[in-house]
């Protein structure tokens, strides 16, 4: 990566790789490369800029919006984990598209993923499987999970409603169904 920074510009030029997009169909092979990327991520605290919290993020979508404090962290979080975002390269995940840097909670990026899992096939039990691997995954409180999952099915519903295409009407089925397995814990 090349970055340049003068007269009130910040360019950034970056080399092009030569992969493929992750595949998160159940039995994917690149979901352990994806795992143990994120598990690198999740070492590293984000860094002091100005970068969103995901308290702020999904405030307005939890049901009582006090409890967005339960996000809390100094993780650096992609949130982002559209397969897109994911390219398969030499045997290992390369995370792109860091449109929505985030920094809270480490576990909000598993979270993230669970419901790009169950968009492609995954049952809820069968995606938190592939994230329970994740240091920051297993200290996840159940009922702070429960209340994300809540507000990720608010979240998904208000871009369904505004967007009819089927990737975001698979997302807010995943979500809707994740929220009620969440609950029912």
């Amino acid at each position: 990566m090349l970055r340049l920074v003068g007269n009130g510009w910040d360019l950034l030029v970056f080399e092009a790789v030569d992969g493929r997009h992750a595949s998160y169909t159940p039995g994917s092979h690149d979901l352990p490369l994806l795992i143990e990327t994120m598990k690198k991520l999740g070492s590293i605290p984000a860094p002091d800029i100005p970068i969103k919290l995901a308290e702020q993020r999904w405030k307005p979508y939890f049901t009582e919006p006090q409890h967005a404090h339960l996000l809390a962290g100094d993780a650096l979080l992609h949130t982002d984990y559209a397969p897109d975002n994911v390219i398969i390269i030499d045997g290992r995940a390369v995370l792109i598209d860091w449109a929505w840097p985030t920094r809270d909670a480490g576990w909000v990026d598993p979270a993230c993923l669970i419901l790009r899992l169950m968009a492609a096939g995954h049952s809820a039990a069968q995606a938190e499987e592939v994230v329970s691997p994740l240091p920051a995954w297993s200290v996840a409180p159940p009922d702070v999970l429960a209340a994300f999952a809540a507000a990720s099915a608010n979240l998904w519903t208000e871009i369904a409603g505004h967007d009819q295409s089927s990737w975001t009407k698979a997302m807010e089925l995943a979500a809707l169904e994740w929220a009620a397995y969440r609950a029912a814990r």
